[in-house]
């Protein structure tokens, strides 16, 4: 019997080395007092996403005009790679004190200095998983850059802890797509 799919079977998360060590250094101390189960900053960042968007398709197709007017549509020649938006977005919940939005802030802050010499992040991996949690498909974004970081809304009229979200825009050159299926 084949199940309807459930969008949360999806694993995400940033690879080790993401977050440069100054930050990672800076936030611990703070993170070591909190009552939370993860003992590295990616763990407790990685913790905090809630959705990755993945990028839609555009196929192209080329119309050629035929005698007495017959239109006939052929596929395109545009390469696979350049038939997807490029663009990714992930989503994160908001945690006590915003400190996971601070973190990627910094983070963001310190991949887009001038004196950062490294063009890309890091290649981001998102594994698509069925009903049982096997992986199916392997994802792989490479040459990725940061594309966009949205706001965080503070209101002195809010008092009541609710639930509020933030999210990262990230473009990226290639991607692999491996069929995990054996």
């Amino acid at each position: 019997m084949l199940l309807n799919p459930k969008s949360s079977s999806f694993y995400f998360v940033f690879p080790k080395g993401f977050f440069p060590d100054i930050i990672s250094d800076k936030y611990m101390p703070y993170l070591k007092k909190q009552p939370i189960p993860y003992d590295t900053l990616q763990s407790y960042v990685n913790s905090t996403i809630q959705s990755v968007t993945f990028p839609s398709m555009t196929i192209d197709s080329v119309e050629q005009i035929r005698n007495l007017g017959k239109k006939i549509t052929y596929k395109g020649s545009t390469p696979v790679q350049d038939l997807f938006t490029h663009d990714l977005t992930i989503g994160f919940k908001n945690t006590d004190g915003f400190i996971n939005y601070f973190i990627m802030l910094e983070t963001i802050l310190h991949f887009l200095n001038f004196k950062n010499q490294d063009l890309f992040i890091q290649d981001l991996p998102v594994r698509i998983m069925d009903n049982e949690g096997n992986i199916i498909t392997s994802v792989i974004f490479k040459e990725v850059t940061i594309s966009s970081f949205s706001e965080i809304e503070l209101n002195y009229t809010s008092n009541n802890p609710t639930f509020a979200a933030f999210s990262m825009g990230i473009r990226y050159n290639y991607l692999d797509i491996v069929l995990e299926v054996k």
